[in-house]
């Protein structure tokens, strides 16, 4: 056997100290893999947060638009869910587009003192008081003259993005400002073309659409993405030095309307109780035929006759045909009463003929029978052997009597007996 040392394996570490190592690593490894979960899942819940942060809610009456960076982008957002970027890479701008605003206008409105304030313009009185420029809104009409007016005009943003790029975001105001200095604009150079009466009365309405058209071609043209859709006038007068005389001529133009209305509401009551509904034409060719005459055509003066009787006879109503009606009785009366004089006049003529002396007896007979039934003559009876003297004219109080009978039979429409006696006692007549 050699001497020589032999090697030996070394020793293993001790088994402690080689266990509490790998424990030691392993949890680290542990902790630093559950932080990089813990971490992963952090940094996953936070992008998701940040990118539902950008989710926005448009109703129904809004549009939105996304400003990135100050600048518009993409399209208008309509009613509904939409999403940007979070602040600060996108804002959203929400305005009410189908909601219409309302901006009330006094540039051109005259100054009232505290004590004018409440009452009615027609009570205040400035007497020979001038306007005062500074305070006093006024604009010149056509005839050189003078009016004071209340503006409200009524607007909606009609395209978003052009009114979110030119004009402003949120800011109302700014918008208002645009559209009152724009009015101001156009009422300037729309009321120097109309009177001050028109101005203030009669055209009024057509004023007021001169100057909507004018603000929407302006608004359109400087692409502000504003649409007007109404201009009102609460109230406009001219100034209160020379109101009162603009009063008197409204009060005396009202009388002539209502005048003029009265006439002519008489005027189709009494043709309607003239002629009935066929006055209208009956007017027409009343016309036609006074233009006939004055040109002298005799061919259409009778065709225009013709078709009045037609007119006349089998279309008119009311008075009119009351009338016809009359007439044509009263003709066929008197034809009758022809016919029947007429026969009896050949009846007596034969009897003449035969007899004249008997005949003008009997014809005397009836002739003073006739005279003695009549009431309107006064009769007298003379005794015989007697004399007497009549004074000429008849009795008053037999006129008296005769009037009186002849008013009870217009009233009462009844016949009355007429008697033939003097009533007031005896005549002046001595036997």
């Amino acid at each position: 056997m050699s001497n020589e040392p032999q090697n030996l394996p070394s020793s293993p570490p001790p088994p402690s100290a080689d266990i509490g190592g790998s424990v030691a690593n392993r949890s680290l490894a542990d902790a630093l893999s559950t932080s990089f979960r813990i971490l992963k899942s952090a940094m996953v819940v936070l992008v998701i947060l940040f990118i539902a942060s950008g989710t926005f809610v448009v109703e129904q009456n809004e549009q939105a638009i996304v400003l990135r960076l100050g600048k518009p982008v993409g399209a208008v957002r309509e009613a509904g869910f939409n999403w940007a970027f979070p602040t600060p890479i996108d804002e959203v701008v929400k305005i009410p587009v189908k909601q219409s605003s309302t901006v009330q206008i006094r540039s051109h409105w005259l100054h009232l003192r505290e004590n004018e304030k409440g009452i009615p313009l027609g009570n205040v009185r400035r007497g020979g008081e001038g306007l005062d420029p500074m305070r006093d809104g006024a604009l010149l009409t056509g005839d050189k003259g003078l009016v004071h007016m209340q503006w409200r005009v009524t607007y909606r943003v009609d395209d978003l993005r052009q009114f979110v790029s030119l004009v402003s975001d949120t800011n109302r105001e700014r918008a208002e400002n645009v559209i009152t200095r724009l009015l101001e604009m156009c009422a300037i150079r729309v009321v120097g073309g109309f009177s001050t009466e028109d101005a203030t009365r009669k055209r009024v309405a057509e004023l007021r659409a001169e100057v909507k058209i004018g603000m929407n071609d302006v608004l359109s043209a400087l692409n502000t993405g504003i649409l007007v859709e109404s201009v009102d006038i609460p109230e406009s007068t001219p100034p209160l030095q020379t109101r009162m005389a603009f009063d008197n001529v409204i009060v005396a133009e009202n009388n002539k309307r209502t005048i003029i209305r009265n006439a002519e509401q008489h005027a189709r009551d009494t043709l309607n109780a003239v002629a009935g509904a066929a006055y209208p034409k009956l007017v027409a060719l009343i016309e036609q035929r006074d233009q006939a005459a004055l040109a002298d055509d005799t061919a259409t003066m009778a065709r225009l006759d013709t078709r009045i009787d037609e007119v006349l006879e089998f279309e008119a109503t009311g008075r009119v045909a009351q009338l016809v009606r009359n007439a044509k009785s009263s003709v066929g009366a008197g034809v009758q009463n022809i016919l029947a004089d007429a026969e009896e006049f050949d009846g007596l003529l034969d009897e003449f003929l035969a007899n004249p002396k008997l005949f003008k007896a009997r014809i005397w007979q009836e002739a003073k029978a006739e005279i003695l039934r009549n009431p309107n003559i006064v009769k007298l009876y003379k005794p015989a052997d007697s004399i007497f003297r009549i004074h000429i004219g008849a009795d008053p109080r037999q006129k008296k009597k005769k009037d009186e009978d002849q008013y009870l039979r217009e009233v009462l429409n009844e016949p009355v007996q007429f008697e033939s006696r003097n009533p007031g006692g005896q005549l002046t007549v001595p036997w």
